[in-house]
């Protein structure tokens, strides 16, 4: 008797504390707007790596990707460069109520190009997190984390991906994409090995990509210290 009222005097001294912590979850569009937010000052990374590209029926692809992604508060800029023949520029704007995204593709691409492996600009720079919120979906986990799961429409209104965030550290952690009027994703995207900078830009080890018959790995295998700095204060 004397232990169940212990416990039972445990439970609720400790109900506060659940309560406190239930009270601070943010709503799913001021958690996505935290996570969203753009960098307060410069900043600029380069990171390197190998895509592998395997699809049912053809022979396996391989590639050499090295990116550059530079933030201002007000733009996300990236640059994308396949085999050192290639190179795709996309450019995300902050200060529009749209958020525009625009991708400016190689006048006449090599092949293989980034599509040919089934990865596009939006994926390495992650752009597709700010798809148009629609609702927050059951909580799920990725890898062993608690993570918060959004769904969001592209601005074509032609797509929508299910996005998995860690809920402490609002990072992506995996996406479903689907297109409109199925209810299998088309396309799936698992992120392994995050690492966050000083400077607020993240870093991701490993990604992986699959489709109906086709996966595709993005190992970056290397990140020069030298190119992740902070720009001057503005």
């Amino acid at each position: 008797m004397r232990r169940s009222l212990l416990t039972y005097c445990a439970a609720v001294a400790l109900l506060p504390l659940f309560l406190a912590a239930a009270e601070k979850e943010l709503p799913p569009q001021e958690f996505l707007r935290e996570l969203r937010a753009p960098l307060t000052q410069e900043a600029w990374g380069e990171f390197t790596g190998r895509l592998v590209h395997v699809r049912k029926g053809k022979p396996k692809l391989e590639g050499n990707l090295w990116v550059r992604l530079n933030f201002t508060p007000q733009a996300m800029l990236a640059e994308l460069k396949l085999n050192e023949r290639n190179t795709y520029i996309l450019e995300q704007q902050f200060n529009r109520a749209d958020r525009r995204i625009t991708v400016d593709l190689p006048d006449k691409e090599a092949k293989p190009g980034l599509f040919d492996f089934g990865v596009t600009p939006a994926d390495l720079s992650f752009a597709f997190i700010y798809w148009d919120f629609v609702e927050e979906l059951p909580r799920s986990s990725s890898r062993w984390r608690d993570c918060r799961v959004m769904k969001l429409v592209s601005p074509d209104k032609k797509e929508t991906a299910h996005v998995w965030f860690d809920a402490e550290y609002k990072f992506p952690m995996q996406a479903e994409w689907y297109r409109q009027g199925e209810t299998k994703p088309w396309r799936t995207l698992l992120l392994q090995g995050a690492k966050k900078f000083d400077n607020g830009i993240w870093f991701v080890k490993e990604m992986r990509l699959d489709g109906d018959g086709w996966k595709t790995q993005v190992k970056f295998d290397f990140v020069s210290k030298n190119a992740i700095g902070t720009g001057p204060q503005k």
